[in-house]
């Protein structure tokens, strides 16, 4: 069953408009909240007036920070360096606002209109201050503080070494020295953040707080001492979700305030937040500068890479916000051998809004700037841009591979893979001779577009720690009930947890019935992030069906009176001495049930690639995709169908991330592109055909073998759409550095 193209399960119930999202829920008695946002990027609080809110008919509650617990602050959710917790997010504005946005206040109100219109009533008093609206604001020497305990608006300086880069770089036969920078960007999912909290009922039982975040455990753990209840009396329930792209998974003040006001009211309140907001508040991600340089020998060999990276992490330290930048300065070197690497990694906050993950964080930009510095050494040394990356990629039989280089104390190393093998196949999939062929031909016309070729191979980061659970349990009609702490995000895990349970114990997938995560169903969990689900989830689920049969037979001996080691099992039925009994019978007698956790003691690395092919326009700078190739090494592909839907979605997803989207700030911090009619986002027109592939080269981290895939399909689309428009223009250098590559950008580089 593992490797088989099954038909999604649950797929029905989304098309017929059966799901259940969170604005679907509907529980006796709710109420409808709001949030006061902060209009200025910095100021000082002087006074908060909420009379007039709440005297206007229908207003329950309005909420400030005197009503909420000072130690309701958001914390990291991983390790991070000594000092960061100063630059911690309090879950309501306290004394000072940092950034556009930011929570000042919150309305409960018997319908959401009446909540909204409360908030014109609230009277604030505010003090602005002078806004760091960049990093070069934020480090200038006279740049006020946006904390007043700290030394500096560097959260941290976080330093790689390998080898020693500084030796290397001064024997090269070329060096090239450039700044690149990524903009600011956000996940914009079709569904926007929302969350239901139900208060516990008076004489006793639970807070049930029912939403869309990807990491229910990990959020109980933190929300439960804010609201100083045992953990046992917190229920986290997901729902349906209308995209996740790491943005949904991370806790946000809302969370916490949501709830408080339920407790407060003993009534259920709902919060469902707007598209302005959702822009405005929801994490950005990505904004991050690099200055670079990078040695090659004569050869074209990489002797060395030396980066400074300065990230934008807005205003707060919040939940994830260090983790993008740092594996992005872990993975920089990506699939290639570089013996000499040195990088020292800035955190910065400014007066925007806090950053955090986006969808495979850190590479989309690590990958454009080491892809577009392979382009230009190539240029320079007069070798095909497929030639420069074939002499350096790390072979098959150099692995395990050590990069040298750590993330959150865990060292990169490579299990398994062939690189070299994935990018023959992607140069044979875009028959790369026949399109150079062709682009010379439609180049030498006199008129017309121009046609570019890009490249780009990256390594992916999957199957992230520390660990996760699955149960499983059989019921007496044959049905087994599979519960896991790994989210649904749209990929499709509920079939590919089945086909893996149905793999193990010979019983057809559709037989199964993978139920969203639940802390009342499953005591504990880490959740879905960092391609991570499959590999965890699966492994987990493979050991829960071997506790499953191994319990199976003992029952099943006992019941045939043999013993254990004669109980043969075969596709959920037990036989002894011409006697059976199914699993479905066992389960009538009493439960049948069985649980496992898969730590992650090493992480996996999937080996990815793409190529494109545009043609741009002389005159308007206009970039028109007409291919792309994407390809990664999944290790086994539990279902091909799937694999090739998730590689053409990160396809989409990197188009607007390279093309389109940027979250563009005035100098005095105010959001200017808090929109869709600002922040563009790519048309289905926009998509070319897409050929996807995988490649199936064993992990060797995992019992199944398995690499994750959900952010393998866009991180290296930046990277190969630029390269092939220098391409096209016949730009031999690293001169494009800035994404997106809008028509602007383009012309500016026939000047």
């Amino acid at each position: 069953m593992i490797g088989e193209s099954h038909r999604r399960l649950g797929g029905e119930r989304l098309v017929a408009g059966a799901g259940r999202f969170v604005e679907d829920v509907r529980v006796p008695g709710m109420l409808h909240a709001a949030v006061l946002r902060s209009p200025h990027a910095h100021a000082r609080l002087t006074g908060i007036d909420t009379k007039r809110a709440s005297e206007l008919p229908g207003v329950r509650l309005v909420l400030t920070a005197a009503d909420v617990p000072a130690g309701a602050v958001i914390p990291n959710r991983v390790p991070a360096p000594p000092g960061a917790d100063r630059y911690l997010q309090p879950a309501i504005a306290r004394g000072v606002v940092r950034y556009v946005g930011e929570p000042v206040a919150l309305v409960v109100a018997d319908d959401p209109y009446v909540a909204r219109d409360a908030l014109e009533l609230i009277d604030v008093g505010y003090e602005t201050l002078p806004a760091c609206a960049s990093v070069a604001a934020a480090l200038a020497p006279a740049a006020p503080r946006l904390f007043a305990a700290t030394e500096s608006n560097n959260v941290a300086t976080i330093t790689m070494r390998v080898g020693d880069a500084e030796a290397a770089l001064t024997r090269a036969a070329v060096v090239i020295r450039e700044r690149f920078r990524y903009p600011r960007q956000t996940a914009a999912a079709l569904e926007t953040r929302g969350l239901v909290a139900v208060p516990p009922d008076p004489r006793g039982g639970e807070l049930h707080l029912i939403g869309s975040t990807k990491c229910i455990h990990i959020n109980r753990t933190i929300l439960a001492p804010i609201f100083g209840i045992p953990l046992g009396a917190l229920r986290l329930t997901e729902v349906d979700v209308g995209g996740g792209f790491g943005v949904r998974g991370e806790l946000y003040p809302e969370d916490i305030l949501v709830p408080l006001a339920a407790m407060k009211l003993g009534r259920p309140v709902r919060w469902i937040e707007s598209r302005r907001e959702n822009l405005m508040a929801a994490n950005h991600a990505r904004e991050v500068e690099y200055d670079v340089e990078i040695g090659f020998d004569g050869d074209g060999h990489i002797l060395a890479i030396r980066a400074l990276i300065r990230a934008d992490i807005g205003a707060y330290v919040r939940t994830a916000a260090l983790v993008p930048a740092e594996f992005g300065a872990a993975l920089l070197p990506g699939p290639y051998r570089v013996r000499n690497y040195a990088c020292d990694l800035w955190s910065v906050v400014t007066n925007k809004t806090p950053a955090g993950t986006l969808r495979s964080p850190g590479r989309p930009e690590c990958n454009f700037v080491r892809e577009r510095l392979l382009d230009a050494g190539a240029a320079r040394l007069g070798l095909d841009p497929a030639e420069i990356r074939r002499r350096n990629l790390v072979r098959a039989d150099e692995m395990p591979y050590d990069c040298g280089t750590k993330s959150f104390g865990v060292t990169t190393v490579y299990d398994s893979g062939d690189f070299p093998a994935l990018f023959d196949e992607l140069l044979r999939r875009l028959h790369y001779a026949d399109a150079r062929a062709e682009q010379a031909v439609i180049n030498g016309l006199a008129s017309g577009p121009r046609r570019g070729i890009g490249l780009a191979i990256y390594v992916e980061k999957t199957g992230l720690g520390p660990f996760e659970t699955t149960h499983v349990a059989v019921r007496p009609d044959g049905r087994i009930v599979v519960d896991t702490r790994a989210s649904s995000m749209g990929p499709g895990l509920e079939t590919l947890l089945a086909q893996i349970l149905g793999d193990a114990l010979g019983i057809p997938a559709a037989r199964f019935d993978v139920r969203h995560a639940d802390t009342a169903a499953i005591e504990s969990g880490v959740g879905t992030y960092g391609s991570r689900g499959t590999v965890t989830a699966g492994n987990a689920a493979h050991l829960a069906a071997q506790k499953l049969i191994e319990e199976a037979r003992r029952r099943a001996a006992a019941r045939l009176a043999v013993p254990e080691r004669d109980v043969a099992y075969t596709a959920g039925v037990l036989e002894a001495g011409g006697h059976r009994v199914t699993l479905a019978e066992l389960a009538a007698e009493r439960a049948l049930t069985a649980g496992a956790s898969f730590e992650v003691k090493k992480l996996t690395y999937a080996g990815c690639a793409a190529a494109v092919v545009v043609d741009v326009d002389r005159d308007t700078g206009a970039v028109c995709l007409r291919r792309v190739v994407v390809g990664a090494d999944v290790g086994r592909a539990v279902n091909p169908a799937l694999v090739d839907a998730q590689l053409v979605g990160g396809v989409a997803f990197g188009i607007g991330n390279t093309l389109h989207e940027n979250l563009e700030y005035d100098a005095r911090g105010q959001l200017l592109s808090g929109t869709l009619m600002d922040y563009a986002l790519p048309y289905a027109a926009d998509v070319p055909p897409v050929d996807a592939f995988y490649q199936e080269v064993r992990a060797t981290t995992n019992p199944l073998g398995l690499r994750g895939l959900g952010e393998c399909g866009n991180p290296g689309l930046g990277g190969a759409i630029a390269n092939a428009v220098c391409d096209a223009l016949g730009v031999r250098d690293a001169a494009f550095t800035a994404l997106p590559v809008t028509p602007e950008r383009v012309l500016a580089l026939r000047r």
